[in-house]
């Protein structure tokens, strides 16, 4: 009788552990870093910076006759570059913020092969400027989707 009683605690002591382990294999933590009022504001400005040179050198530049050279814009490009700079560091200085900072890297890659291109052609069409100027809206979402996103995990909604 006391074995059959030692056997059942082993199987139940089994059991709980074994149930245990499912649970705690079943639960995932993630950590994401705070949400950074300032760090979102510089999003916003930065993107309005890049959706202004390109509306700007479309709207009041052709590329005929040189109107689209590059030294017509080449300070315009390290303002805006100094800007993706500091949003880069501030988002590696944060701790947990991997895709945010991903982001800013893909961002400035972009920005410096574009600015790249531009000075190496000296112009730029329409074309190139509306797809150079969606795919900087896109990669500006994206960050400010994820500020956004760590804005609503340390303020959820009521």
């Amino acid at each position: 009788m006391k074995q059959q009683i030692n056997v059942y605690s082993k199987r139940i002591l089994l059991s709980v552990v074994i149930l245990s382990l499912l649970a705690l294999n079943a639960c995932k933590v993630t950590f994401i870093p705070g949400y950074d009022a300032k760090i979102a504001e510089q999003i916003e400005n930065t993107s309005k910076a890049v959706d202004k040179f390109y509306l700007s050198m479309l709207d009041t530049t052709s590329a005929e006759k040189g109107g689209r050279a590059f030294n017509k814009f080449s300070e315009q490009y390290v303002n805006i570059e100094v800007e993706l700079n500091s949003l880069l560091s501030k988002n590696r200085i944060r701790p947990l913020n991997e895709n945010s900072t991903r982001i800013c890297e893909i961002t400035i890659q972009l920005w410096m092969k574009y600015k790249a291109e531009h000075k190496k052609d000296n112009t730029l069409s329409d074309g190139l400027i509306k797809l150079n100027q969606k795919t900087f809206s896109d990669l500006f979402y994206a960050m400010q989707v994820a500020e956004k996103g760590k804005e609503m995990v340390s303020n959820p909604p009521q």
